[in-house]
């Protein structure tokens, strides 16, 4: 569909756009599922974009919208003041009444004051087509007031920025610059207060032009103030000897070629309104672009890192596996019941100490404290490891984030680099906001997992209450075993004896290795699953990979459906 020229093709395509947002792949998956990774986070962007299309179908055939921002003291009232020709904003105070006002057209006066907002009717045809709203700073004194304004910018069909020309080129005007353009309103710029200045005219036009150009279509040298005097001094008494008069005949043409800027968007209502919404149109797609391309990356990010993270828990499983292996074979075949049995061929009375039950249990659980100690700090330290390097890995992305955080809506201002592809370049932008989600480690979540003692139990605790090994069980009991006990107990004692226990010790040395090394090869199983569930939900996945690829290509096939929409904007 192409752009009309008319509200009715305005209108038609604002439904188009809004049945193709809705018919999003993540809005389907979050309508039909709680199990979608980071759903809070991306649930407020995309209802963000919502709103902001709901908006445009109530103001189609509202009068148009001239919103006037600025810092504060910047000369905003008076500017309304003199727009008008009437004292409607207070001046010379800090923020005004901190409140914000709106004009409009009433065919009797009305004043009403509500929520922070004053809203004023006045009986003059220059308010038939156009409202203005005079806001009290996106730097207001309060954060009800900045939500406000923002509201209006949102709403707005033309904004007026205003400077003070005695504070040009501080930082803060940049960064209210940067993000008023991401709203992709008409925006010209108002440098106020110019007879304040002493220095070259022509030479501070020129810096205004190569400083604040690239974001206005149009920039005013003004002083507000003394025009508002010039214009309440025509119905002044003779005794109103304290009225200043302009002196500058550049500032009064400045201000005569706002006045028909603004008669010019008077006269061409419709036209206007079109192209408002147009750009509004365009900045939603391209926010839309963002927020899904950035959920897209992030998942990706996200997935890549898992697989990562698994690979790396693979390596360790080898790596203490082998470790164990050789402490348990180490210690089975050169220490284990050696000692005894050589007491045993001393004096053969000693077996009936050695060779029981209780005695051969209480040696194996000793040693197997001591290799639950080992098993169990390599563990940790390899978490810690692994856990450490995906994280720094995540943290890589978001710090090589080198644009400001304003730029991850979409400017207005264009790039004249074909190879740059804004898109992507700004999706990279906001990716920090959901991988800066992720954080909270896989070892506090272990401890955390385990329950109000969390605040003093130690990691080697909490793996074991999730992944303890397998107890030794069935090693030392039958049938030769039992033939062993039972001469021993019966006191048949002989060289014959000693031979029967070297082959019992020998069958409880395979069967000590082979359980030992099965339960701790299970336990690291079980800590690698256990971990990569606790790793999945610090990192806020709750999909499988194949869930997650496949979301993350219909986002892609539907974010390249929307960039053919937003060049329709262009036609």
């Amino acid at each position: 569909m192409i752009w009309g020229v008319n509200l009715e093709d305005t209108s038609k395509y604002i439904e188009l756009i809004k049945n193709l947002l809705i018919s999003s792949p993540l809005r389907k998956r979050l309508a039909e599922s709680d199990n979608t990774p980071f759903k809070n986070l991306i649930s407020q962007n995309l209802n963000k974009v919502m709103d902001s299309v709901e908006i445009l179908e109530y103001k189609e055939n509202e009068p148009l919208k001239i919103v006037i921002l600025g810092e504060v003291k910047s000369g905003k009232s008076s500017l309304v003041n003199a727009l008008l020709n009437k004292e409607i904003s207070e001046v010379d105070v800090l923020e005004a009444t901190s409140t914000i006002i709106e004009v409009f057209y009433n065919d009797e006066e009305y004043f009403r004051v509500s929520n922070d907002i004053t809203k004023i009717g006045l009986d003059l045809d220059y308010l038939k087509k156009i409202n203005i709203v005079d806001t009290p700073g996106l730097r207001s004194t309060t954060l009800k007031n900045e939500q406000t304004t923002l509201k209006y910018i949102e709403n707005a069909d033309l904004i007026m920025f205003v400077v003070d020309a005695t504070h040009l080129g501080q930082e803060d005007i940049y960064d209210s610059l940067d993000y008023i353009a991401s709203f992709n309103k008409p925006l010209i710029g108002i440098v106020n207060k110019c007879d304040l200045i002493n220095d070259d005219k022509d030479e501070i036009r020129e810096y205004i032009n190569d400083e604040y150009g690239i974001y206005c279509e149009d920039l005013f040298m003004i002083s507000s103030f003394l025009e508002y005097q010039d214009r309440i001094s025509k119905n002044a008494k003779a005794e109103d000897r304290d009225i200043m008069l302009p002196t500058d005949k550049n500032l009064k043409e400045g201000f005569e070629n706002l006045k028909r800027y603004i008669n010019n968007v008077y006269n061409n209502y419709e036209g206007v309104k079109v192209n408002s919404v147009k750009s509004s149109i365009e900045s939603i797609i391209h926010k839309e672009v963002i927020n899904n391309y950035d959920y897209s990356k992030s998942i990706s990010i996200i997935i890549d890192e898992l697989k990562k993270y698994r690979k790396l828990l693979e390596h360790k499983v080898d790596y203490i596996s082998t470790k164990m292996n050789f402490e348990i074979e180490d210690w089975v075949n050169r220490i284990f019941l050696s000692d005894e049995v050589e007491k045993i061929k001393n004096s053969i009375e000693d077996a009936e100490i050695y060779i029981n039950e209780a005695y051969i249990n209480s040696v194996i659980s000793k040693k197997k404290e001591e290799l639950d100690q080992i098993f169990f700090e390599e563990w940790i330290e390899c978490l810690k490891e692994v856990s450490n390097e995906v994280d720094e890995d995540i943290k890589k992305y978001i710090e090589n984030i080198e644009y400001r955080s304003e730029l991850s809506e979409a400017p207005s201002f264009e790039i004249n680099d074909e190879k740059i592809n804004l898109n992507e370049l700004l999706a990279t932008v906001g990716t920090g906001a959901i991988l800066g989600a992720t954080s909270g480690g896989v070892i506090s979540l272990y401890a955390a997992g385990v329950g109000t003692s969390a605040a003093s139990i130690t990691i080697g605790s909490a793996l074991i209450t999730y992944c303890p090994p397998l107890l030794i069980a069935g090693t030392i009991s039958g049938a030769l075993g039992k033939l062993i006990y039972d001469k021993i107990k019966n006191d048949q004692k002989s060289k014959e004896l000693i031979s029967d226990i070297e082959i019992f010790i020998k069958e409880i040395k395979s069967n000590v290795v082979g359980t030992l090394t099965e339960g701790y090869d299970n336990s690291s199983k079980e800590i690698v699953r256990t971990t990569e569930d606790i790793f999945k939900i610090s990192k806020n996945i709750s999909i499988n990979d194949y869930e997650a690829e496949k979301l993350i290509e219909d986002i892609e096939v539907y974010v390249d459906d929307l960039k053919k929409y937003m060049n329709y904007c262009y036609v």
